[in-house]
C-alpha cells in the first residue's frame, strides 16, 4: 500500500516565526508527522510520498533519524505557497495505483484509516471519511463540511452552511483525483477541496462513514492543547481503554 503526506505548507497559526515546519510540531511528545507516519507503518502501508515545501530541508533530515521500515519518498514542492490541491499534484507520478492521502497535521485512530481502506473503490473513484458526529468537533468554523448523497459527494467545503458530515483529512484516491486537479489548477493554483468537487460532479467522489473513530486537525494553539490532553486519556491510538483497562491503570 502507498500513501502520501501533504507536509508543504508554512502552519503559520501553529508554528509562526519557529525554525521548524508544522509537520515537527510535537503533540505528546511526538512529532506531529511522525505520529502519523508509525500509524501508516503498523498499517501496513509499504511507502509514502512525502511533499515538502517550506522548511522542507529541515523536515527532509529530521525525518531520516526516525527508523521506518517503510520506504520514505521525499517530494519537492516549490510551489507550496499555492493551495494544498496544487502540492498535491507535485505526486502526480506517485499515485500509479489506489493510494491513501493524508495531512501532516492531522492526527487519527487507526480503526479511521481501516474504515477508508476497506471502502470498495474503482479505478475511476476516491472515497474520503466522513464524520457524522458533528457536535463532537473542538473547532467546527475550521472544519471542512460535507454534502453528500447517499454515499456520494455534493458538495464540500469550509463555509457550508448546510451539510452533513465533516472531511477527516483522510482519502484514498486513484489518478482520477489527480485528473480533476489538473484541469482546476491555475496561475493560482487550486485546493484539494476543488479536485473532489471537480470528481463529485462527475459522480465519482465517494464517503464511507468513520465511525466513532477519533481524529484531530491539530492547526491551532488551542487544538494543540486539545490534542495534548486526548492523547493523555486515550492513549496514541487516540482509543477509549476498555473498563478493565481503565480500573487497572485509574
Amino acid at each position: 500500500m502507498k500513501a502520501i503526506i501533504l507536509a508543504a505548507g508554512r502552519g503559520e497559526r501553529l508554528v509562526s516565526g519557529l525554525a521548524y515546519p508544522k509537520p515537527l510540531k510535537r503533540v505528546g511528545g511526538v512529532p506531529l508527522i511522525v505520529r502519523i507516519l508509525r500509524n501508516l507503518e503498523r498499517a501496513g502501508v509499504d511507502e509514502v510520498g512525502i511533499i515538502v515545501g517550506y522548511l522542507g530541508d529541515v523536515l527532509t533530515a529530521a525525518l531520516r533519524r526516525y527508523p521506518f521500515k517503510m520506504k520514505l519518498t521525499f517530494i519537492e514542492n516549490d510551489e507550496w505557497h499555492k493551495p494544498n490541491g496544487t502540492s498535491l499534484l507535485k505526486a502526480r507520478d506517485f499515485v500509479t495505483e489506489a493510494t491513501f492521502v493524508l495531512m501532516s497535521d492531522h492526527l487519527w485512530s487507526p480503526e479511521l484509516l481501516t474504515a477508508v481502506a476497506r471502502y470498495p473503490l474503482d479505478e475511476d473513484e476516491a472515497v474520503l471519511g466522513i464524520d457524522f458526529d458533528v457536535p463532537r468537533c473542538f473547532d467546527l468554523p475550521d472544519a471542512t463540511k460535507v454534502f453528500i448523497d447517499g454515499d456520494r459527494v455534493v458538495n464540500i467545503g469550509k463555509q457550508l452552511e448546510t451539510f452533513h458530515a465533516l472531511d477527516t483529512g483522510v482519502f484514498r484516491i486513484t489518478p482520477a483525483l489527480m485528473d480533476e486537479l489538473a484541469r482546476v489548477n491555475g496561475p493560482d493554483g487550486c485546493s484539494l477541496s476543488q479536485g473532489v468537487a471537480a470528481l463529485a460532479a462527475r459522480g465519482q467522489m465517494r464517503v464511507v462513514d468513520v465511525g466513532d473513530a477519533m481524529w484531530i486537525d491539530v492547526d491551532t494553539p488551542a487544538t494543540h492543547a486539545f490534542a495534548e490532553r486526548q492523547l493523555s486519556m486515550y492513549g496514541d491510538a487516540l482509543r477509549e481503554l476498555p473498563d478493565a483497562a481503565v480500573a487497572a491503570t485509574g
